[in-house]
């Protein structure tokens, strides 16, 4: 069983859990569970403020009971998918990796439901969020030190039906061909200076940038070139006229194509006037111009992550990015006031 004793009458005894010190340079460890206490510890301790310990007294298991080690271990295994790598860390913490490069998806239900049995916490990256290898995804821990077997298995039972909670999309070989609007530009009268920011989107999110055409302010054009380029694209990014203005024509020509339009109007800031349709389930995205400007943060950060990985991109996840969706890229040039 497990005492609590005073850090002096320990001595000779094995701890039952890490013992942390935070100082303004350091957060860790400085014994972990199972390290014997000497007399030269005893000092270590009461300066980090543990002046109780608690110790295993002769049997170190508890019937019944699962010791936080294991426990956040075994949640941890419970609530991963594949391409996730679960790794035990001091101070009783699972911590999940990503072991492909890849989108994150999280089942907030699920997510809700453990955090909510006062037992267990568990910390994630956002759904959308685009990692490469080795990177952290989530932490899991356990609030008190033991946790019946019998109330982790509720636990489990209750988050059954939204396993996996925690997903990684791996991404794939995806070819994404771009068509840039606008008379000015096919014209040859101003430079084309959208399609470097796509093409840098593509890459960076881990598809392959394929064909560029251009395309008059014409809505048979603009969805003739989509059409061309759907042939032998897995998707199309059309740049440019995607507003209201007489000489808008991206949305209608993307609309007439399209078998499903999932958004016109991304709640976000920069590039707010984005749309999003499938044809043939392969993805078709109408991006503003602004991207131009806003080059460091736009809407292809928020969709390019889904379209590598394959997954299809729900409604209610685009239409819920209005919380926080004042991305820092415009914050930072369009939305402080000056004077």
């Amino acid at each position: 069983m497990i005492v609590a004793v005073r850090a002096r009458e320990a001595i000779g005894m094995k701890l039952a859990q890490d013992y942390t010190c935070v100082t303004p340079s350091y957060k860790g460890a400085v014994k972990k569970k199972g390290d014997v206490v000497r007399e030269e510890d005893v000092e270590l301790l009461e300066k980090c403020g543990h002046f109780v310990v608690y110790v295993y007294d002769e049997d170190p298991g508890k019937p019944g009971y699962i010791h936080e080690d294991e426990a956040v271990d075994m949640l941890a295994s419970v609530i991963t998918g594949p391409y996730l790598r679960i790794e035990h860390r001091e101070e009783a913490k699972a911590f999940i990796y990503s072991e492909e490069r890849g989108l994150v998806t999280i089942n907030t239900t699920g997510l809700k439901i453990i955090n909510e049995s006062g037992v267990f916490v568990v910390v994630t990256r956002k759904t959308g969020c685009f990692l490469d290898r080795n990177e952290l995804v989530g932490v899991v821990e356990l609030i008190p030190m033991y946790i019946s077997q019998s109330e982790f298995n509720e636990i489990v039972e209750k988050v059954k039906p939204h396993l996996p909670i925690i997903n990684l999309h791996p991404a794939r070989t995806v070819r994404i061909g771009v068509v840039v609007t606008g008379t000015e530009v096919a014209s040859g009268l101003v430079r084309d200076e959208a399609s470097p920011v796509v093409v840098e989107k593509i890459k960076r999110y881990g598809g392959v940038p394929g064909d560029i055409v251009y395309a008059v302010d014409d809505e048979d054009e603009i969805a003739g070139r989509i059409l061309q380029l759907l042939e032998t694209h897995d998707a199309v990014i059309a740049t440019g006229g995607m507003s209201v203005d007489p000489t808008d024509y991206t949305p209608h020509a993307i609309r007439k194509i399209a078998d499903e339009v999932v958004v016109y109007g991304l709640p976000i800031k920069p590039t707010t006037m984005t749309m999003l349709a499938y044809r043939s389930g392969k993805p078709i995205i109408g991006v503003s111009a602004g991207i131009i400007y806003f080059r460091e943060e736009n809407a292809l950060d928020v969709l390019l992550p889904w379209i590598v990985a394959g997954v299809k991109i729900p409604r209610e996840y685009l239409v819920s990015l209005g919380e926080g969706g004042l991305f820092k890229s415009f914050l930072d040039k369009a939305g402080r006031r000056t004077g």
